[in-house]
């Protein structure tokens, strides 16, 4: 927990507000809240559809921004140099905190599975294809076991993001990309100092106003003051759920990012395939603008007709089941890390009990969960990152070196590489998964990826749970798999990566768990009232929205923070939020629409 170290909630308190003035970011426009969105919670009451709808409204700015970076030479650049690091054999290693580290995994996997995949379509080329599939890499603070819990405090460290980097092994001629929403992470920011000073092509992909982030954040002027990082800036305004940077900052970042990474492919495709190899391919780039264009088309397809019929099916379901406290276990073979980081990310945003280790009966457990219905847990791990699982495995010698508070140098965190497997995604039987009634099982079908193996293990494992749902999602074929199916149907592109699916997949699991959430009262207006405070960052964040719905002074509301953080008994964690538990002390209660 935050703050071991001092035991007075008033000293605690009088710390954060003297000596920690870099995390109040009431001033950064995505931690603010935005005006489409700010009845959210109260429109879905009255209606899913609607709610879904002004959900989606805050992405109107993503298909603009884009194109406009599309057409920047520092976007060209970028794509030039992932093409480049292909010809030459050198690493493209993405770097980031978070929701975007969870991005910076899955555009390395996703670069991975495309050349692997493509080895059984051009077999004589197999050689090549992996060796091109291994340059790219990805680290996220607090190392990979950071995709399935949230790490505190990592990311408040320059030299641990150095560290990752060197430990990366990156030099002359390598590419390195730093995702940031506003740069406030010391982690990712040290990440793109050490990659410069290592000689390496680095970008700097950043999500707000940079005029703004340099007036008032000391951290990230340490990268904006280089002339030799490359900056790309995606500001597409303020976040669904105020601060919520899972939803609008990395569905830019995946579009911008994979759109360069598709082009840059194909280019080299042309360059070295014959003409019918490039048949057997099976797909191609589209312009750097018509990826902005089919995104538009997609949030369209998404807010309207029976796709929009479909998403408030899913968010009424799953509202049902955890109304009931019940629980939810999604199982698919494909787009695993996709579905993966939303339903990991539900648990800091709503406060949730997070995944719980397969040995573990004693904490509770998690309201959602995935599976891979085709693999055994080793197997299956491997099919989520398609790289080698990769801890942190420092000593306390290294966090004394590092600089790292004494109550990490006392007990350092577990997040060795050998953490990640206790947890148990592949298709061994679960008991805790469907220990509490409601319990359903989820078959996601995405453009018809739920083969014959993946249908028949959901169908054997569906007599276990109270039912056996499947959400099918883009081209959906006629046979069905379920009795009870939910069908999202959107027609997509078909391109190298499979970009615009991902894109799909990514809105609707974040349009499902935010919309339940709203639906259940867990966001106010559209404030994240149950945020879970493991950084200062979500600190000054659960301090902002006491003081906006309770009228105190931003000092005040802290301290009232801060007194609720220290009266909490650690078994009553996930009760419920420090900020509904302060406002409801000072006789708040969610009722009024915001004007």
């Amino acid at each position: 927990m935050i703050y071991k170290t001092i035991t007075n909630y008033k000293e605690a308190s009088k710390d954060f507000l003297e000596n920690e003035k870099q995390f109040h970011l009431g001033v950064i426009p995505t931690e603010q809240s935005n005006p489409l969105t700010k009845n959210m919670s109260y429109i879905i009451a009255e209606n899913t559809a609607e709610g879904i709808k002004t959900i989606l409204s805050a992405d109107v700015n993503i298909p603009s921004v884009t194109k406009n970076a599309f057409k920047t030479p520092e976007f060209k650049g970028f794509v030039d140099d992932i093409y480049k690091a292909i010809i030459n054999k050198k690493k493209i290693l993405f770097s980031s905190v978070g929701a975007s580290g969870r991005m910076a995994l899955q555009l390395d996997a996703t670069w991975r599975k495309f050349w692997t995949d493509l080895c059984l379509k051009l077999p004589v080329r197999r050689s090549q294809f992996i060796e091109i599939s291994e340059i790219t890499d990805s680290l996220m603070t607090g190392g990979d076991r950071a995709l399935v819990r949230a790490v505190e405090n990592f990311e408040d460290y320059m030299t641990f993001g150095r560290q990752q980097v060197v430990e990366a092994g990156v030099g002359p001629g390598d590419v390195v990309v730093g995702l940031a929403e506003c740069g406030l992470s010391a982690s990712i920011n040290g990440s793109v100092l050490e990659a410069i000073e290592r000689g390496c092509t680095t970008y700097y992909l950043f999500c707000n106003p940079e005029e703004i982030l340099c007036k008032h954040l000391d951290r990230v002027r340490v990268v904006f003051e280089r002339k030799d990082i490359i900056k790309i800036p995606l500001y597409v305004g303020n976040m669904a759920v105020a601060g919520s940077t899972r939803m609008q900052v990395t569905t830019v970042e995946l579009l911008a990012a994979g759109a360069a990474m598709e082009v840059a492919c194909w280019r080299w495709l042309k360059e070295n395939l014959s003409e019918k190899e490039l048949e057997a391919v099976g797909a191609t780039a589209l312009e750097l603008g018509e990826y902005s264009d089919e995104f538009q088309k997609l949030l369209d397809k998404l807010s309207a007709g029976a796709a929009l019929k479909g998403l408030a099916s899913a968010v009424d379901l799953e509202t049902e089941t955890y109304n009931q406290n019940g629980l939810v276990t999604y199982a698919t073979p494909e787009y695993f890390i996709d579905i993966m980081t939303d339903t990991t990310e539900r648990q800091p945003t709503f406060t949730l009990p997070p995944f719980r280790k397969f040995n573990d009966k004693v904490s509770p457990i998690s309201w959602a969960y995935i599976k891979n219905p085709l693999y055994p847990n080793e197997v299956a791990w491997q099919h989520v990152f398609r790289r080698p699982i990769r801890g942190l495995d420092w000593t306390v010698e290294d966090y004394i070196r590092m600089k790292a508070a004494q109550d990490i140098v006392n007990k350092p965190p577990k997040v060795g590489t050998t953490e990640v497997t206790d947890y148990v995604i592949g298709n061994e039987d679960d008991p805790s998964r469907y220990s509490r009634k409601p319990s359903r099982l989820i078959c996601i079908d995405v453009n018809g990826s739920a083969n014959q193996k993946a249908v028949q293990w959901f169908k054997e494992n569906a007599t276990k749970f109270s039912e056996g749902v499947a959400i099918r999602l883009g081209n959906i074929p006629s046979k069905k798999i379920a009795e009870h199916e939910i069908h999202i149907p959107v027609e997509l592109p078909n391109t190298l990566m499979d970009l615009l699916p991902h894109l799909m997949v990514k809105l609707t699991f974040n349009l499902l768990s935010t919309a339940t959430m709203a639906k259940m009262g867990r966001v106010w207006g559209n404030w994240m009232v149950q945020v879970l405070p493991t950084n200062k960052k979500l600190i000054d964040r659960s301090t902002r929205i006491i003081s906006f719905v309770s009228g105190l002074p931003y000092e005040k509301a802290n301290e009232e923070f801060f007194y609720s953080f220290y009266n909490r008994k650690p078994e009553d964690e996930y009760r419920e939020s420090y900020v509904i538990e302060t406002l409801k002390r000072l006789g708040f209660e969610q009722k009024d629409r915001i004007e």
